[in-house]
């Protein structure tokens, strides 16, 4: 195989970094020190990338992004496409987002204005954590950039789905548990914790100890119907 392809032969080996001319994307280094030890999919590795990248784009870390610029990022939806496979690979930046927002990466925020509802996510920091805090409460107007319409939106701050419908169903979200959910998204599907958490809650066992040796029992047992 010439070397500059791939056996397809539509893609090219990268020939370097022109440092004089790219133009740089600033990285915190909490990224490297915090962040990206602890990352063990590479959805949850290029989706948070990527929003950095937009994030920088859209006007610095103070800045929100759409989920909808996040999802139609054609460089992402490259690297994320499963290879031979027609499926678009919506499904994997939806989880690489989950992962991030669990892990405290992002932080997801829903604006709603009558009927329509849009979904942004901001860098998490101590500066956007306060503001959006605030705009949720009220107390702060938001920026015009997620506006709706022509009145301000309200604004709610949003978690991942494992995390509401645990704290729905079974009790406090300390964060010891929310650490252990954490980590269950990253090895197991999302519907599988979902489907353990209704099983606990059906037999009256509400605790994550219960879900969590579901979730182990299927992992080597398989679920029987729920895998038809």
């Amino acid at each position: 195989m010439p070397r500059g392809q791939t056996r397809s032969g539509s893609k090219r080996w990268f020939t370097g970094l022109l440092t004089s001319a790219d133009p740089h994307i600033p990285v915190p280094r909490a990224f490297f020190t915090d962040i990206l030890p602890g990352v063990s999919t590479i959805e949850e590795l290029h989706v948070t990338l990527a929003a950095l990248r937009l994030l920088h784009d859209a006007g610095g870390y103070a800045a929100p992004v759409s989920e909808r610029s996040i999802i139609r990022d054609s460089d992402l939806r490259t690297a994320l496409r499963t290879e031979g496979s027609p499926r678009d690979p919506d499904n994997r930046i939806a989880q690489g987002l989950e992962l991030a927002v669990a892990r405290g990466s992002l932080l997801r925020l829903i604006t709603s204005s009558g009927r329509k509802q849009v979904v942004w996510y901001y860098v998490n920091t101590a500066d956007n954590r306060g503001a959006v805090s605030m705009m949720a409460q009220g107390q702060l107007a938001p920026p015009e950039s997620v506006w709706i319409d022509e009145t301000p939106p309200r604004v709610e701050l949003d978690r991942p789905n494992a995390f509401r419908l645990y704290e729905q169903n079974i009790g406090p979200l300390t964060p010891l548990v929310a650490d252990q959910i954490g980590r269950a998204l990253e090895e197991y599907p999302a519907d599988w914790i979902e489907d353990a958490m209704e099983e606990a809650v059906s037999y009256n066992r509400r605790s994550w100890r219960y879900m969590a040796r579901i979730l182990e029992t299927w992992s080597v047992q398989g679920r029987g119907e729920r895998d038809n």
